[in-house]
């Protein structure tokens, strides 16, 4: 039996926003038209929105960080937190 495994870079991103009311623009004309963001959440507390990017290579997220993500004016800053590994994937219960 063959196995055929695909790596991927896992990043989970912490974006500050300028202004929180800068939230809608930023999700919809900017992070969904970037394949690589995969997941979005609009939080509470110190961060304005939490992301997951997946890409091939390193090389790739940081392309992805420099040339996208890192260039939308209504970002302040942004934290990124590179995934080693997953050992919890599930669904929740009914």
């Amino acid at each position: 039996m063959s196995v055929s495994w695909v790596m991927m870079s896992v990043a989970l991103l912490v974006l500050f926003l300028k202004s929180a009311k800068d939230y809608e623009k930023v999700i919809k004309k900017s992070l969904k038209t970037f394949d690589e963001v995969v997941e979005a959440y609009y939080t509470t507390g110190n961060y304005s929105i939490f992301i997951k990017v997946m890409t091939h290579t390193i090389a790739e997220l940081h392309s992805v960080l420099a040339t996208k993500i890192q260039l939308i004016d209504e970002i302040q800053s942004t934290e990124t937190l590179i995934s080693m590994q997953n050992p919890i994937l599930r669904d929740i219960k009914p």
